[in-house]
């Protein structure tokens, strides 16, 4: 017997100090010498857990609990097993069993905020994390839980202070430079944020967790061969699971990768099947990939998730999904970007063609320019007062309730027409001076999280006012216009920008021009819905509807898309769009 306890002694100093391998090792002899040994059990089945074993260590850990089956710090173990699995329920109930067994349990509660946390139980989660603290007031490891469960809760400023304090307490601590990098990203810190991984890192190469938050920071700047590097070293320190996959999934997807992306998307969902943020990322990359059929379910799945900023609205209608929908009332409604709505509204008149009385709820800024869409009965500003209905449907909804496939797409333009008095007052004053009429948009709203990849800004398409021959006016609105403050344009260019009073205004002055040249936002969509020719410039990764490798779009018949070869390099599309107006300047 003392010989099995020395062993298991030098087996924890092992496991303690990092050597794990030795640990396995020892821990595994000592259970072929005697498999009843609990400690042995359970903590081989921790370190399983720890190195990207979870159902191996489970195994283990419910064999020690077999053995020891009041062991508080067991359960705990074997919830933080579950946990790492991507069960978060079960990790949930195991940790609440073991503070029935211990309340004192620090551990337990600091561990228990996180699986609440995967709940989204975030008040209760906030409690755990904060009796975790008060049970170990000078613990760093409560302060880096409390400080993950403040990020959680969207409140970055206090996961920051609650991470700079346990980085006080524990300058050797990885976990809380780790912290500290992601409540620094949360608030778009991203050269802090990365200094504290790289710290992290510094302080323990083989820090997997630490690895995977380094790859999703560089794969939200662009810096792709760097995130998969980042994301290998994860891996080959034994990290993995569903969330290094997600990361990995939506780093590719921003690479223009979708059908590898979809490969690591499944394999978050063997693990959580229920992840609606994740279905929702398969529809993208299918939809990216040209697949209507397998995509447009998935993409459904957004409105299950519960983590959606605002939250998805709830109705105690049904929502129509493609049948028989005759005298019957339903409510139509934006959902997302303006874009968006101009995009879908083209559904509208076929939904009212199948017999149906529509109420039609967009954003306030498209009233106007929306106002003579047919089929319409009732149009209602979002926000207001809403009339009875029979059913309800998002309008990103319809091209799967009309089970659209690419080949059969509804898309006659235009489907929207700019108001005939408006579209005379500006054609009067467009009318003066030769050369092709070309409108102009550069950016689109800051608050879309791939804006800084998707928006040219007036920089990115600056070379192409040079082109002769053309009259240019912008047309931006909103954010993107101090891009002209202390800016010398050139003769060619007006903007126009100041006397936009709406989208109607917009559209009028479309209907007025040769050519709209934009960004991937709302005034493209506009562009193509009137008809208007449009030349959309992408990213490397587009948004899904523009599909991947054409210069078509099966949405807009008018449109032609320039596409990025490099990630955030504006010139090169700069300069091509600029040699096509420049050949078509000369047939005018």
């Amino acid at each position: 017997m003392a010989t099995i306890i020395e062993a298991l002694l030098a087996a924890i100093d092992h496991h303690q100090s990092g050597r794990l391998a030795e640990a396995a090792t020892l821990y595994g002899r000592i259970l072929e010498a005697d498999p009843e040994q609990p400690d042995a059990a359970q903590f081989l089945g921790v370190l399983h857990a720890q190195t990207g074993r979870p159902a191996d260590g489970a195994r283990l850990l419910r064999r020690s609990l077999a053995l020891r089956p009041d062991s508080a710090g067991g359960h705990s173990n074997l919830a933080g097993a579950r946990q790492t699995m991507g069960d978060a329920a079960a990790a949930e109930a195991g940790y609440a069993r073991a503070l029935r067994l211990d309340p004192q349990l620090a551990d337990a509660h600091a561990s228990r905020a996180a699986a609440l946390r995967d709940l989204n139980r975030v008040p209760e989660a906030t409690c755990s994390a904060q009796r975790a603290l008060a049970l170990l007031p000078a613990s760093a490891d409560a302060l880096v839980n409390l400080a993950e469960t403040a990020l959680a809760g969207g409140r970055a400023a206090a996961a920051e202070r609650a991470a700079r304090r346990a980085a006080a307490l524990a300058p050797e601590s990885p976990a809380a430079r780790m912290m500290l990098g992601s409540a620094c990203a949360a608030q778009k810190r991203w050269d802090e944020a990365e200094a504290a991984y790289r710290a992290a890192l510094d302080l323990a190469p083989g820090y997997g967790a630490a690895w995977g938050n380094l790859g999703s920071l560089l794969a939200g700047q662009g810096r792709f061969d760097e995130a998969l590097a980042a994301f290998a070293a994860a891996e080959g320190c034994g990290f993995s699971g569903p969330s290094l996959c997600a990361a990995r999934g939506g780093a590719l997807l921003a690479m223009a990768r979708p059908v590898e992306a979809l490969a690591d998307f499944d394999r978050v969902l063997e693990a959580r099947p229920g992840d609606a943020g994740m279905r929702w990322n398969r529809g993208f990359a299918r939809l990216l990939a040209g697949d209507c059929e397998g995509g447009w379910p998935e993409f459904d799945w957004r409105r299950h998730d519960a983590r959606a900023e605002p939250p998805w609205r709830r109705f105690v209608q049904p929502t129509w999904s493609g049948g028989d929908i005759a005298g019957r009332t339903i409510l139509l409604y934006a959902e997302q970007g303006l874009g968006d709505t101009l995009q879908f509204v083209r559904y509208v008149p076929l939904v009212a063609e199948r017999g149906a009385r529509v109420i039609l709820e967009v954003q306030p800024p498209l009233m106007s320019v929306l106002s003579g869409l047919p089929g319409v009965e009732r149009l209602i500003a979002r926000g207001d007062p809403l009339p009875d209905f029979d059913l309800e449907c998002p309008l990103m909804s319809l091209p799967r309730a009309f089970g659209t496939k690419l080949d059969d797409l509804p898309a006659a333009v235009p489907y929207l027409r700019p108001d005939p008095q408006r579209a005379v007052a500006w054609s009067k004053r467009l009318a003066d001076g030769p050369g092709l009429r070309v409108g102009l948009v550069w950016a689109g709203n800051p608050r879309f999280p791939g804006d800084a990849l998707r928006s040219p800004r007036l920089a990115g398409l600056r070379p192409v006012l040079g082109v002769p021959g053309v009259r240019f006016f912008g047309l931006q609105k909103g954010p993107g216009r101090e891009d002209l403050e202390g800016v010398v344009m050139p003769p060619s260019f007006t903007d126009l920008g100041p006397d936009i009073a709406d989208f109607s205004d917009t559209a009028a002055i479309m209907a007025n021009l040769d050519l709209v040249i934009s960004s991937c936002t709302g005034p493209a969509h506009l562009a193509g819905a009137l008809g208007v020719p449009v030349w959309v410039v992408l990213p490397l990764s587009p948004d899904w509807r523009w599909l991947l490798g054409r210069e078509d779009s099966p949405w807009y018949p008018t449109a032609r898309l320039f596409r990025q070869t490099r990630v955030g390099d504006w010139t090169e599309v700069a300069g091509r769009v600029a040699d096509a107006l420049r050949a078509a300047a000369l047939t005018t």
